[in-house]
């Protein structure tokens, strides 16, 4: 059936149309990254005026060796320049229907990001910032089932199993999540590592996130590259600030992209990937709280005996921070490898 020069001539326009809403989708994550660098290299350099007056300073003391003050400013890269910018492309360019949930999402890391921010100025108490961050997980888990983990699918394995019920479920996906974070936090010990670690997790998160979500990834993968090159030079840390939002951030989205959630679920995780994702620091952090239990110390004690710090008194750094990041990634490389070949 031969179509008329009425509809040939409609076809043409609706292609144009889609051509020009995507191309206009590009030109807007470009500048959206543009304008975080921008700001983020802004905030970066003027780091040290304004942890100053927001007393925002890693002070050297017993066991931080550091030569002065250090301003902290992961926290702050979140609230004023990754969230801002990401609640603009969510209302711009997100799917009405996904709104909600990465709405959801950014107030929940903003939320962990303000919590690491007020320890970073007013060393709250381990409970405190515990109980909180249970909330907030425990919360998203019970408004949204996006970032609720009810079932546990080990897909390569054949084998998986439904959790016993929507309560359960909640609990276990707080815990998870408070136990990433917290990993996180703890192996926050030398320059890099905790940056490094987030770059590299998002990096294979956007292999199995919708493509709506890219552009958010990306900002927060900006952001961290600007951090990045300020840490390394010894200019600015992360701080708790950093450090609990960015591991939050990507707690939930892996939960998130696990699910499969959303219009356009990609190709959701496994659990096995999940488990491989984040097995380095997550057992660290197990192997540290077992050994200060065992020898009569509370679990979130400060030592040396963290993973860095071994690989630091045997390599040195920034090789042993090299040594750290290939450890933490090849499980996942070499899963990826496994099913491509």
């Amino acid at each position: 059936m031969h179509k008329s020069p009425r509809q040939r001539d409609w076809r043409v326009v609706y292609s144009m149309i889609g051509f020009a809403a995507v191309l206009m989708s590009n030109i807007i994550v470009f500048f959206a990254c543009l304008a975080c660098a921008i700001a983020t290299l802004a905030l970066c350099y003027h780091a040290r005026r304004v942890a100053t007056k927001l007393n925002l300073l890693d002070v050297p003391g017993a066991r931080k060796f550091h030569a002065r003050a250090t301003p902290l400013m992961g926290g702050l890269s979140l609230a004023l320049v990754v969230i801002p910018i990401n609640v603009i492309l969510v209302l711009l360019l997100s799917p009405v229907a996904w709104q909600p949930t990465l709405l959801l999402w950014l107030g929940c890391v903003i939320i962990i990001a303000l919590l690491g921010l007020a320890d970073d100025r007013h060393s709250l108490s381990a409970n405190g910032r515990l109980i909180i961050s249970m909330l907030v997980f425990c919360g998203a888990a019970i408004i949204d089932p996006a970032f609720n983990i009810r079932t546990l699918s080990f897909r390569y394995l054949d084998f998986g199993f439904g959790l016993t019920s929507d309560w359960f479920a909640v609990i276990f996906t707080t815990i998870c999540c408070v136990g990433l974070v917290n990993a996180v936090n703890m192996a926050d010990g030398k320059n890099g590592l905790v940056i490094g670690l987030c770059l590299g997790w998002l990096a294979f998160l956007s292999l199995s996130l919708p493509p709506v979500l890219l552009p958010l990834a990306l900002i927060f993968i900006v952001c961290l590259i600007v951090l990045l090159l300020f840490n390394l030079n010894n200019l600015l840390f992360l701080g708790d600030g950093g450090s609990y939002g960015f591991s939050a951030a990507i707690a939930l989205l892996t939960i998130f992209a696990y699910n499969g959630s959303g219009p356009e679920p990609a190709g959701n995780m496994s659990a096995e990937q999940i488990v491989l994702l984040f097995c380095v620091p997550v057992l660290d952090a197990f192997r540290l709280a077992y050994r200060r239990i065992r020898s009569g110390r509370s679990p979130m004690s400060p030592d040396r005996d963290h993973l860095h710090h071994h690989l630091q008194d045997r390599f040195g750094w920034p090789l042993g921070l090299v040594i750290y990041l290939i450890l933490a990634m090849l499980p996942s490389i070499l899963f990826w490898i496994w099913i491509l070949v």
